[in-house]
């Protein structure tokens, strides 16, 4: 096991700012922004989904998300993320977000789930700066520390909690339609 700082195995940024992208550039239909509400349990959620024009999303390419980034609120609830899977590739972050793009080093899956133990969640709300709205920013999330085992060791770790959420998933989606057909 050894330790890095975040900023050592992963590239850390900030969404776009307000004077980039406005309310009024949302489109019906285009590229999804993600913002803070749909930082979901390992997925991001799709209610309320504002939508970017395609010349929007080139003008604000360094924003689009790949496959493995871990998509971070930057303030308020500062320990909540979403994993970024294949179905979500492509879709932009917005301003209030931060993204974490792990390099070689780093299997992704298994930094999600590091971010997501009780004591990461801990430090990260109490290196959040603001009296009022508690909030985090790239200096800050660069110098986490964070500490890894092998890959190989990271692959088996994210594998068997990858299984144990998608059980989860399942187990409540047959609840909600149990529900359904009670009702």
């Amino acid at each position: 096991m050894k330790i890095y700082l975040l900023g050592n195995i992963a590239d850390v940024q900030t969404g776009p700012f307000g004077s980039q992208l406005h309310k009024e550039d949302y489109v019906e239909f285009g590229t999804p922004m993600v913002t803070v509400e749909h930082l979901g349990n390992r997925v991001f959620t799709k209610q309320n989904l504002p939508m970017i024009s395609d010349s929007d999303k080139k003008r604000l390419n360094k924003y689009v998300l790949n496959e493995g980034d871990i998509v971070f609120s930057r303030v308020g609830s500062v320990d909540r993320c979403s994993y970024v899977d294949n179905k979500h590739l492509g879709w932009m972050f917005s301003g209030r977000c931060l993204r974490i793009r792990p390099r070689n080093v780093v299997y992704p899956l298994y930094l999600y789930y590091y971010f997501c133990m009780e004591n990461t969640k801990q430090f990260i709300r109490n290196i959040a700066v603001g009296a009022t709205m508690p909030s985090i920013n790239t200096k800050l999330m660069e110098d986490l520390k964070v500490l890894l085992p092998t890959m190989e060791m990271q692959q088996k770790i994210a594998s068997i909690l990858s299984a144990l959420d998608d059980k989860i998933e399942l187990n409540n989606r047959i609840n909600e339609n149990l529900q359904l057909s009670a009702a």
